[in-house]
C-alpha cells in the first residue's frame, strides 16, 4: 500500500461533455417540404432538398433546391377577394429555386424526454444565393396572355433547429426567406396591343419576400466517427 501510495497521480477532468453528434468533416443530406407563410393569394408548396459539407464542427458549405411546377395553388382568399372587388390580383408561379449557402451553428444542448431519454439539439443560421424561376399568372387578361418561365437573380437567408434521435439522425425544422424580385402582369389593358407582349408585365418590378417553413429529417453521413476532440 505505501508502494502505491507513493506513485505520482495525475488526475483528469473533463470540463466539458464530448459533442454527442459531431458535425466535422460530414455530409448533412436533408430532404424536407416547404408550406408558404406569407402570400395569401397564392401558395408556393413544394418538396426541397439540401445537403451540406462540413468544414468543422460549426460551419458549412452547401446547396438547396426546391421545386414548386405543378404546385402552385390560388387560395381561397384570393378568390373571394377577387370575386367580392371583381378586381384580379396579380399573381405569380414558381417553377424552382437553386441556391449556394453557407450555414452556421451557433449554439447546441440537450433536453430531457420520455423518462430518461436524452434529446440533443441545435440551432443554426444560413444564408446564401442563387436563382428561382418565375411567371406572371394570367388572371387580368388570360384569354390573351401567356408567359414564359424567367430566372432570377435571389438572396436566401434562414434559420432553424434540428433534434437528434441518434447520432446521424435528426429531425428539422426552418423558416427561410427568398428574395428577388419579381415581374407581375400588368392591370392595365391596352385594348389596341392585345397581343403584344411589350405591354403584358407591370413598369416596375416587385421585390418579394417567400418565406416559407421548411420539415424535414437530415441524414449525416459517415454514420459514424472516431472523436478526436480535446477533452
Amino acid at each position: 500500500m505505501d508502494k502505491e501510495a507513493a506513485k505520482e497521480l495525475r488526475p483528469e477532468t473533463y470540463a466539458v461533455q464530448q459533442i454527442y453528434a459531431l458535425r466535422y468533416h460530414r455530409f448533412e443530406v436533408n430532404p424536407y417540404f416547404g408550406l408558404t407563410m406569407n402570400d395569401q393569394f397564392v401558395g408556393h408548396n413544394g418538396p426541397g432538398l439540401a445537403v451540406n459539407w462540413y468544414l468543422t464542427n460549426v460551419l458549412a458549405i452547401g446547396v438547396n433546391g426546391n421545386w414548386y411546377a405543378g404546385l402552385n395553388t390560388p387560395s381561397d382568399f384570393n378568390f373571394q377577394t377577387s370575386r367580392a372587388a371583381r378586381i384580379g390580383e396579380p399573381i405569380t408561379e414558381y417553377q424552382w429555386n437553386a441556391n449556394a449557402n453557407f450555414t452556421y451553428v451557433p449554439a447546441y444542448g440537450k433536453f430531457a424526454g420520455f423518462s430518461d431519454f436524452i434529446f440533443h439539439y441545435d440551432f443554426f443560421v444560413l444564408g446564401g444565393v442563387g436563382a428561382i424561376s418565375t411567371r406572371p399568372m394570367a388572371v387580368v387578361d388570360p384569354d390573351n396572355r401567356t408567359f414564359d418561365w424567367k430566372p432570377k437573380l435571389a438572396f436566401h437567408v434562414g434559420g432553424g433547429i434540428r433534434i437528434f434521435f441518434n447520432r446521424w439522425f435528426a429531425a428539422m425544422a426552418e423558416v427561410s426567406d427568398y428574395i428577388f424580385f419579381d415581374e407581375l402582369e400588368n392591370p392595365s389593358v391596352d385594348r389596341d396591343r392585345l397581343q403584344d407582349k411589350s405591354t403584358w408585365l407591370a413598369d416596375e418590378k416587385s421585390f418579394t419576400n417567400n418565406v416559407q417553413a421548411q420539415v424535414g429529417f437530415s441524414v449525416f453521413l459517415p454514420f459514424s466517427w472516431e472523436y478526436r476532440l480535446p477533452k
